[in-house]
């Protein structure tokens, strides 16, 4: 595998950012690893720093903007007046970075939810055919949702639904970021299976911890009826309320069922 270029770093930023709100240079350097797999060319050591080179790219996407302060594509903003550099999420409906107040609540809820890089439950869901399959379905229905309901072009919803890596889904505990309606974090949990909506599905308890800490945010994209031939299904989105009102959850084979 290739090294990673500052672009791609760039799009690794942004769920970070959706679980932190708000991250600084160092932060960043430190953090990067949970939602990106380094390459073998990444770790060659710098021959100007000490630090591995993709660490190196991180403070070369700062050093290489000549703006104190800039809005990326990717959904943050990058501000150089603050020492070190800080990236700060965006809001993408107001184009407003989050609130102090916000962010604090995001902050809490991530130190509250220590999301394990590797989730063994969550493995043997992933590692389902149907259950990718059910994921990339989810992707574009995502974007169509957020065209009717934003009133947005395809190039704008593109932008702000991110279907996550493997590893940074096990390591975010969610498999594809959006926004809300009103331009705040939404993160999805895609459910597959090719019988009915009473078929059970599986729940790790990472996942569960997930929607206990961050609540309205949190959805369960349940797909059913799955067609693995024409890759579409029925889908229902489920609230965290819901989810925990209107399913059983076994403790011991991590299934869900509705009441």
């Amino acid at each position: 595998m290739a090294a990673h270029t500052e672009a791609q770093i760039r799009r690794a930023i942004k769920p970070l950012l959706t679980v932190y709100g708000e991250l600084n240079t160092s932060e960043v350097k430190k953090l990067l690893h949970t939602v990106l797999e380094f390459s073998e060319e990444d770790n060659i050591p710098s021959t100007t720093r000490n630090e591995v080179l993709i660490i190196q790219r991180i403070g070369n996407i700062v050093a290489h903007q000549q703006e104190t302060r800039k809005v990326y594509d990717e959904g943050f903003v990058l501000d150089k007046s603050s020492r070190p550099a800080k990236f700060s999420l965006l809001n993408p409906i107001s184009q407003a970075v989050i609130p102090p107040a916000e962010i604090t609540t995001i902050k809490e809820k991530t130190r509250r939810f220590i999301a394990r890089k590797v989730d063994w439950e969550k493995a043997r869901d992933r590692n389902n055919e149907i259950g990718d399959q059910g994921e990339e379905f989810i992707l574009e229905f995502e974007i169509d949702r957020l065209i009717e309901v934003l009133s947005i072009d395809r190039i704008s919803a593109i932008q702000n639904v991110q279907h996550l890596s493997r590893l940074q889904g096990d390591g975010l505990g969610y498999d594809i970021s959006s926004i809300n309606d009103c331009g705040s974090p939404r993160y999805i949990e895609v459910k597959t299976t090719s019988g009915g909506f009473n078929q059970p599905f599986y729940m790790s308890k990472n996942e569960k911890n997930f929607f206990e800490e961050y609540g309205d945010s949190a959805f369960i994209y349940r797909v059913y009826n799955f067609n693995r031939e024409t890759r579409h299904g029925d889908v229902t989105i489920i609230t965290q309320n819901e989810l925990f009102t209107n399913f059983n959850f076994d403790t011991i084979t991590w299934q869900v069922t509705p009441k």
